[in-house]
């Protein structure tokens, strides 16, 4: 396993073990710690939530399951979730919206603490940026639950450079990271300055969605088709499969990223570690690049 820096204090395995399909997959028990054991035993060490994944369920499921039935566990791990999406009907609320207010940061947190089994995270991301949010209010509530030790570093997830800087200019703690859409289907963010910007502030990013939600494997549309085919050569070339080279494309670049795996099967789990081991060519990388656009760097 291969392990990224978060900051000066952070560290954490750059395939993080993303937990949002725990109930869709009906994963809960001991099938759910078997899991989590299994993924320790491959070097991941770290395991992403959030409060809304399963409609405010999965982080309890993982809770009951791995942390209250092997306490001895948390010094093996490190969480992270993340804060500021409120569902429908939450607050009698017609649909969904993001909030990033310091009562809202703060309530969520603690029922995360609560529902994960644990009294605190290893990083916080704020989820969403919240349009009517004021970023000094996000930061003071950040601040305040760092230093009560509840949590350990803070980042955000889905933010845009100057989204990032204006959270960051009321903070006196650094933001260790951004959580972005990644992949050889979603390459928009290696274009729009996140990329940059996280070379500016010498941070690693973090993706979710590495494989593109699996679409890749299915859609019959032309993006799709044209990178399936050059993927499948060059892993052909590699004597490997495709998925491993979509991970392998993302640990390539050299910003540092670590990718949120989507899956609760621990054989494509596997396929994730496998990846770390591939470097690819400028050719081979740029091939992919060119099938996910559709044409060429000019």
């Amino acid at each position: 396993m291969k392990y990224l820096k978060f900051g000066k204090n952070l560290e954490m395995s750059q395939i993080i073990a993303g937990m949002m399909r725990t109930k869709d997959a009906a994963m809960e028990g001991d099938a759910l710690l078997n899991f989590v054991e299994k993924c320790v035993d491959l070097g991941i060490d770290s395991f992403d939530h959030a409060p809304v994944y399963g409609g405010y369920i999965c982080e309890k499921l993982f809770g009951d399951a791995v942390l209250r039935k092997k306490p001895e566990l948390r010094n093996k791990m490190k969480l992270v979730t993340k804060t500021g999406i409120v569902l429908p009907g939450v607050e009698d609320n017609s649909r969904i919206y993001y909030k990033s207010t310091k009562e809202e940061i703060i309530k969520e947190m603690d029922k995360s603490l609560v529902n994960l089994g644990t009294d605190y995270v290893d990083l916080l991301l704020i989820h969403r940026p919240d349009m009517l949010g004021n970023p000094e209010e996000t930061a003071n509530a950040l601040e305040a639950l760092v230093k009560a030790g509840k949590v350990l570093a803070v980042g955000v997830s889905n933010h845009m450079p100057s989204q990032m800087a204006a959270l960051q200019s009321f903070l006196d703690i650094p933001l260790v990271t951004n959580q972005m859409e990644l992949s050889v289907m979603a390459t928009y963010n290696f274009e729009n300055g996140v990329v940059d910007d996280a070379y500016i502030r010498r941070i690693p990013l973090m993706a979710w969605s590495p494989l593109g939600g699996g679409s890749i494997f299915e859609n019959t549309d032309e993006k799709a088709v044209r990178i399936r085919k050059e993927v499948d050569k060059i892993a052909e070339v590699h004597c490997t499969t495709a998925d491993v080279i979509m991970y392998a494309w993302l640990f390539r670049h050299p910003v540092r990223i670590a990718v949120v795996t989507g899956t609760m099967n621990i054989d494509r789990i596997r396929t994730a570690v496998k990846a770390l081991d591939i470097i690819l060519s400028y050719d081979e990388w740029y091939t992919i690049l060119a099938a996910s656009r559709g044409y060429d760097v000019p």
